[in-house]
């Protein structure tokens, strides 16, 4: 059924280039979880998909909040937005968290040294501190030794969403388009009402 539905596969072309291109309309995204029965939000950086399973990823830092959201309740959420082509995807599913294994091993190898910094400071996201200091190392990233290494590899972890429905919103004055995409041992798709 999801195969007679082109919007489908533009959409995974679009998150695809997304992944690759920072001028991209999908390469940051909302991401939502749960915190006292309350959602939080914050901007997130498209960093991977698959197909087999369906799933997007990003990286973050093992110290912030989200990852404590996430151990209490992994159902979460993710919002992207083209404005270019108004549309609107909203994805729904269970995060899991990717920690000194294999995977963030060969991500964090890959990843710039501009990236890495982000991870040395000195306070965990979301520390309360009495003045502004910006949350880096006091050196530059082409300083990075093995002991700063080590210490942003340790903070370093990455976050899967296992993608179980994608609400597509094709938003237009001649009537929005929606279709709830659902996936299970198959990938169906139908139209809803906008």
């Amino acid at each position: 059924m999801i195969r007679k539905i082109k919007n489908f596969d533009q959409e995974w072309l679009e998150l695809n280039a997304g992944m690759k291109k920072g001028s991209h309309e999908y390469h940051s995204f909302i991401f939502s979880t749960i915190r006292s029965n309350k959602p939080e939000l914050r901007t997130v950086i498209l960093r991977d998909i698959n197909t087999s399973p369906y799933t997007i990823s990003f990286h973050t830092d093992i110290r912030s909040q989200k990852i404590k959201d996430l151990k209490l309740n992994n159902f979460v959420s993710a919002l992207f937005y083209d404005r270019k082509r108004s549309v609107q995807l909203r994805l729904s599913g269970s995060a899991t968290i990717d920690y000194n294994n294999k995977i963030t091993e060969t991500v964090w190898a890959s990843i710039t040294p501009e990236s890495k910094v982000c991870y040395m400071g000195p306070y965990p996201p979301s520390k309360k501190i009495e003045i502004f200091k910006p949350n880096l190392p006091e050196i530059t990233p082409y300083e990075i030794d093995s002991e700063y290494e080590e210490l942003g590899y340790a903070r370093f972890c990455r976050i899967t969403i296992n993608i179980e429905t994608i609400d597509w919103l094709l938003l237009h004055h001649g009537g929005h388009k929606r279709i709830l995409f659902q996936f299970k041992k198959e990938v169906s798709a139908e139209w809803i009402a906008s």
